[in-house]
């Protein structure tokens, strides 16, 4: 066969691919498409047209789910969910598919969590039996993510807030406090984003009446009310285009300039693997040490997390923080006295 030939019958399948693809579309848009249409769609005849039903049925896995219903006159699938899979065949694809699956457990405790667990599923289970996949099975039980476990989120509570976000309306709901009094307080606020941080969801948004924007965790919300009026949110009210810093789930109305000593090569190599900031900056000393400086409008996180590693690090500007720090160690140390 001459190599025009295979070109020509390389393009043919390509181009029968891209309209299966497109059927597959039109099919799961549950507007029940018909020959017609597909033929109309791609300008081809009928006959081509059966033959990529017949394809799509056979090669493409949905032999036992495209049906035709009389009373629409269009094809459907009986199992709205189904998309034709994507076939995974090597085993870095299949470490990757299942940590795909670990990921999904960060969504655990919410409705999204069983949509996409089906929709992993879709395209997870059509895996080919073969050594390498069975190697790439084994491998990826061996890769965990670790972390807290997600909090639990009403259904309610979600598919409320869900809504308002994609249609862009304040809601009311009433609000409850960590302090142990059972009082709550009623929120009207414009919800910009739904935030993920160490198992913890939380609602970011503005609260017109306080004029500031603040975060809300999701367990302590209730008796949601999507109102009807709606909001343009501002082109920057996206958390991560506002928060400078990844030390925590905060954002300062304040930037400061951070200046610290790290005491111990292990604890300062360690710093180092991570980005903290975009402007962070190393230096070693003739003594040994580390002077890390970076900006952000993490504060409290900032200080938080300077505490966290005790000994190992001096925090030296700007003076606010290094006098909260030395009234925490003084405080702790009075606790450990007494």
């Amino acid at each position: 066969m001459s190599k025009k030939s295979n070109l020509n019958k390389e393009h043919e399948s390509f181009a029968t691919f891209e309209r299966i693809l497109r059927y597959d579309e039109m099919i799961a848009s549950c507007t029940y498409p018909n020959v017609e249409d597909f033929r109309k769609e791609f300008k081809i005849s009928e006959a081509t047209v059966h033959r990529d039903l017949d394809a799509l049925r056979w090669q493409f896995g949905a032999e036992f789910l495209l049906e035709y219903d009389r009373f629409h006159k269009g094809y459907y699938y009986t199992r709205p969910t189904f998309r034709i899979p994507g076939h995974l065949t090597t085993s870095k694809q299949i470490i990757a598919a299942r940590l795909m699956q670990n990921l999904i457990e960060s969504l655990h405790g919410t409705p999204l969590y069983n949509q996409a667990i089906e929709v992993f599923a879709n395209f997870s289970d059509n895996i080919e039996p073969d050594t390498q996949i069975s190697l790439g099975k084994e491998l990826s039980k061996k890769i965990s993510f670790i972390g807290m476990e997600p909090v639990q989120i009403s259904n309610e509570v979600w598919d409320s807030i869900e809504t308002a976000l994609a249609k862009n309306q304040y809601i009311t709901f009433d609000y409850s406090f960590y302090d142990g009094n059972e009082q709550t307080q009623k929120y009207t606020i414009a919800p910009w984003q739904l935030l993920y941080y160490q198992g913890m969801w939380s609602l970011y948004g503005n609260v017109p009446k306080e004029k500031k924007e603040k975060f809300f965790n999701l367990p302590l919300i209730s008796n949601v009310e999507v109102r009807k009026e709606t909001f343009e949110p501002p082109k920057d009210c996206e958390y991560l285009k506002k928060a400078k810093g990844n030390f925590g789930r905060y954002i300062g109305s304040e930037t400061y300039n951070f200046k610290i000593r790290i005491n111990r090569d292990i604890t300062a190599n360690y710093i180092k693997t991570y980005k903290w900031t975009d402007d962070q900056k190393f230096e070693t000393q003739p003594d040994g040490t580390v002077i890390m400086t970076f900006s952000s409008n993490q504060y409290y996180p900032v200080l938080n997390w300077i505490m966290s590693q005790g000994q190992w690090i001096t925090p030296l500007e700007p003076p606010q923080l290094v006098e909260e720090w030395k009234e925490n160690v003084i405080n702790m140390f009075a606790k450990f006295s007494n």
